[in-house]
């Protein structure tokens, strides 16, 4: 068992060792129990940081030094979903976002 200063050990597996490499990710869908256990002690150990499903925004992973990008993906995520769905009723986008021009 490997540890590091900031609590991550081998003992946390890939995925962890995935996200702290990559940043962030943005969990879509279901995701098997072993990997939500492991995902959910590296954040109990605070090796990870974990964003909470709300409304349309994504639950999101992320290394504890991407707070802010893990953030703006799930804002991003949630206005993307916005996007769509307004142009499936005919909204005008600008409208929602301020992006008038």
């Amino acid at each position: 068992m490997t540890t590091t200063p900031h609590g991550y050990s081998d003992d946390f597996g890939p995925n962890v060792e995935q996200i702290l490499a990559q940043g962030t990710r943005k969990i879509v869908g279901k995701v098997p129990a072993q990997v939500r256990k492991e995902l959910a002690a590296a954040v109990k150990a605070g090796v990870l940081g974990r964003l909470k499903k709300d409304g349309l925004k994504p639950e999101v992973y992320y290394n504890p030094n991407n707070r802010n990008s893990a953030l703006w993906l799930q804002q991003r995520e949630a206005e993307y979903k916005i996007s769509n769905i307004a142009k499936v009723v005919g909204c005008n986008t600008a409208l929602l976002f301020g992006d008038i021009a």
